[in-house]
């Protein structure tokens, strides 16, 4: 007799394995604010960040196991500096790492039963062993009747149908263990554009969209590979595509790094400043680089598009910041909602500590050594300074998506490790070529 194959829990489940997790995290953190009343302070914050690791790291293990939504959302908050403590956010930066796959006749059912026929009728060659897995779904090689290579993205069964109980789950865990230290009206504007943005996740055939989109838009790049969707076999949770080989951007040769960096920032200050849309994926693994030294993009399940007013903020938040105009600055904060409303200024000396961390790689008129980047320590460094300062500044939930993508490139700049023009990169679009 077979083992049963095994599907991420489901239901009333489900619903059990978050609650448990909501109240542990609740009597820990309920438990740790009565013993501090007898330590000094050196003491309660030894013991407040092992309890964050530990909170972390029983957060990763429940969220992993789970998938779906959850898992997703411990991604994000993995990359969002402003939204967790650092010792939370750094246990579940393993949740970007690939996830454990699920069994093959619960993918295969799923593939039957999203396009109506049988494997056999509908690929020459299926890879029972996953190319990739992540949190809503894994990804198959396979070969297509007429020959054709092939990737298909197959959605996990019932993670749809679970992603708004498991996100009220969540928000009602981190609120009652006390770990983010926001209103909660921000923290809903938050959840709620969380929410929207996996609901356009889960709808495979919107994805479908967002890739001819960006596969319109740039045409003339002849940087930048995209691949083909294939229509006759996809539906709304089943996304078959043209397979595009290539290796990960950190194994690309020296000689390519430099290129690769250019093309990254060139497509992310065109894709926001043009179009308007931005892909808000940037986990290494959507990227990958082909024998020609052309960048490519996998996956366009996360893409964000902004009002023309958001772009306007943005726009003028950086070139106010770089010409020292802290009122402007200001402003363009507020409008982008990072800003308590109704709230003093913060003083001019605030924005002048900023500037020469944040714009860094803007300030440097010849190209920034990323490899040499020590901007996300210094960001650290000052972040207690941030936390003290909730009734004037608060995460700004229209922009998230946008500040995740940027974060994340970042990163992958620091790992290629190369001297990048980010400043050349964003010039035409802010106006920068005399200044």
């Amino acid at each position: 007799m077979t083992d049963k194959p095994t599907r991420p829990l489901q239901g009333g489940r489900r619903m059990l394995k978050l609650a448990g997790m909501t109240a542990s995290l609740a009597s820990r953190y309920a438990g740790n604010k009565l013993a501090s009343a007898v330590r000094n302070e050196e003491q309660r914050k030894a013991a407040r960040a092992r309890l964050n690791q530990q909170a972390g790291d029983h957060l990763a293990d429940t969220l992993g196991e789970l998938k779906g939504a959850v898992m997703k959302l411990g991604q994000f908050a993995s990359q969002v500096s402003d939204l967790l403590p650092d010792d939370i956010a750094s246990a579940l930066s393993r949740l970007q790492q690939q996830a454990p796959p699920m069994d093959f006749a619960l993918i295969r059912e799923q593939i039957e039963l999203e396009l109506d026929a049988p494997v056999a009728r509908l690929f020459a060659h299926l890879d029972e062993k996953p190319y990739a897995a992540a949190s809503i779904g894994q990804v198959h090689r396979a070969r297509l009747l007429d020959g054709r290579e092939v990737v298909v993205k197959v959605q996990y069964p019932g993670i749809a149908d679970s992603c708004d109980s498991d996100l009220r789950q969540l928000k009602r865990a981190l609120r009652m263990g006390r770990l983010v230290q926001v209103d909660k009206q921000v923290l809903d504007a938050m959840f709620g554009e969380i929410r929207d943005r996996l609901h356009e996740e889960l709808d495979y055939c919107r994805e479908a969209e967002s890739l001819r989109a960006f596969q319109h838009w740039f045409a003339d790049e002849p940087r930048v590979r995209l691949p083909a969707v294939i229509d006759s076999h996809s539906s709304r949770a089943v996304l078959t595509m043209e397979y595009l080989p290539g290796y990960a951007l950190e194994q690309a040769p020296p000689e390519q790094r430099a290129a690769l960096g250019r093309t990254l920032v060139d497509m992310m200050a065109r894709s926001l400043f043009e179009y308007h849309a931005v892909h808000a994926d940037p986990n290494p693994g959507n990227f990958a680089v082909d024998p020609q030294g052309r960048l490519i993009i996998y996956d366009f399940g996360c893409v964000k598009h902004l009002p023309e007013g958001t772009i306007r903020a943005y726009r003028e938040l950086i070139v106010a910041a770089l010409a020292c105009d802290w009122q402007a600055v200001d402003q363009a904060l507020l409008e982008l909602g990072a800003r308590v409303p109704g709230s003093a200024p913060l003083p001019d000396t605030f924005y002048a500590d900023w500037r020469p961390i944040v714009l860094k790689p803007l300030l440097a008129q010849n190209g920034f050594d990323f490899g040499q980047s020590r901007i996300h320590k210094a960001v650290m460094a000052k972040s207690p300074e941030v936390l003290k300062l909730t009734r004037q500044l608060q995460p700004p939930s229209q922009t998230v998506f946008v500040d995740r993508m940027i974060n994340g490139h970042y990163w992958t700049l620091v790992k290629l490790g190369e001297v990048v023009d980010l400043r050349a990169a964003v010039a035409p679009w802010l106006g920068l070529q005399d200044q």
